[in-house]
């Protein structure tokens, strides 16, 4: 219970790693703290503002992540390959799609271990008020997506089975 706070604010500090390390993307508040929108992105807290030299390391962090991943996404890639290929073949090896399986269920694993370790450590480059500025802005995003779900249901006229007419 304890580990799944951390992982939903590392979740989201790099779900916006992309945008912290851009170097192009700079962020003002108007001096009388109140917010500030443009192309629907608001800046609600000052506390958010990221510092260079904060986007330098996050941007280093991500470099490594990507040099150290890149050998068994390729791996990965090759093996899901390999599976379609037995898979086409007149008469499916079932040993070999087992642990050609067992192959990616390993790799993935090591990926998302990786993917893990670099959430944790890009969340030691925030401080302590940014990590909880973002899990305030986390929670203010959540809200969002609550609702019944009705209208994601297609149909037209008579959808609901009470309301057909029949002939």
């Amino acid at each position: 219970m304890k580990l799944i706070r951390p992982m939903i604010i590392t979740g989201l500090l790099l779900s916006a790693l992309p945008a912290f390390a851009d170097s192009t993307i700079t962020a003002e508040l108007p001096k009388d703290g109140a917010k500030q929108c443009a192309g629907g992105k608001c800046s609600f807290d000052p506390k958010l503002q990221i510092t260079p030299e904060q986007k330098a390391k996050l941007g280093s962090l991500r470099d490594q992540f990507k040099l150290s991943t890149a050998d068994k996404k390729a791996e990965l890639e090759v093996a899901h390959s390999q599976l379609r290929r037995i898979f086409s073949q007149p008469t499916v090896d079932k040993g070999a799609a087992l642990a050609l399986q067992s192959k990616i269920n390993g790799l993935r694993d090591d990926l998302s271990t990786a993917k893990l370790n670099m959430m944790l450590a890009s969340s030691d480059i925030f401080t302590p008020e940014q990590r909880e500025a973002f899990s305030k802005m986390r929670g203010m995003h959540g809200r969002h997506h609550r609702h019944g779900g009705f209208h994601h249901r297609g149909g037209g006229e008579g959808f609901r089975g009470g309301d057909k007419k029949v002939g």
